[in-house]
């Protein structure tokens, strides 16, 4: 369990599968993923089985310290322990508590994870050009962009640009 001041990350179990299917699946908040939707439990419990052994990914719910209710998700993939880097995702499923201050507490937890624990050396995460939120949070905690991949993705029926932003060890832990 990865603590931190109001939520912890654990790595996901089935019990948290109708959160994540909940989540995708409604419009405002999928409208900032890049999932193929709508998913379904039976999909998401094949995925989990498939990717819970992948030594190459940390798979986590994120939950609320006090009531132990999920809230939303976090990882980290394609981790790279010769090149020391990864890529990192997250998501706060819980509407309601979308800009509290809930993102940036997630993202810092799972860069001291990738950086202390994991001893990483870089954390990127790709983001929406147009998601102006996310790049600010990232910015906040000392992402860089990186550069621009336009059209990059086929995603809710559009070519859509991305930024990879990045995040070096030293920078983050300075």
């Amino acid at each position: 369990m990865l603590k931190g001041k109001n939520v912890y990350l654990r790595l996901m179990e089935e019990k948290d599968i109708p959160y994540r299917v909940k989540w995708i699946n409604n419009p405002e908040i999928r409208h900032t993923l890049n999932f193929d939707y709508p998913i379904s439990e039976v999909g998401t419990r094949k995925w989990l089985h498939s990717v819970a052994s992948n030594p190459g990914r940390r798979d986590f719910i994120v939950c609320d310290i006090e009531t132990d209710k999920p809230v939303g998700y976090g990882g980290l993939l394609g981790i790279d322990i010769k090149n020391g880097k990864a890529e990192s995702y997250m998501g706060i499923g819980e509407k309601n508590l979308h800009g509290k201050g809930i993102g940036f507490e997630i993202r810092k937890i799972l860069l001291d994870y990738a950086f202390k624990e994991l001893n990483l050396n870089k954390v990127y995460a790709y983001v929406w050009k147009e998601n102006m939120p996310m790049i600010k949070l990232n910015e906040k905690v000392g992402f860089q962009i990186e550069g621009l991949l336009r059209q990059d993705v086929l995603s809710h029926g559009e070519k859509r640009d991305r930024y990879i932003m990045g995040i070096l060890k030293d920078k983050y832990l300075s």
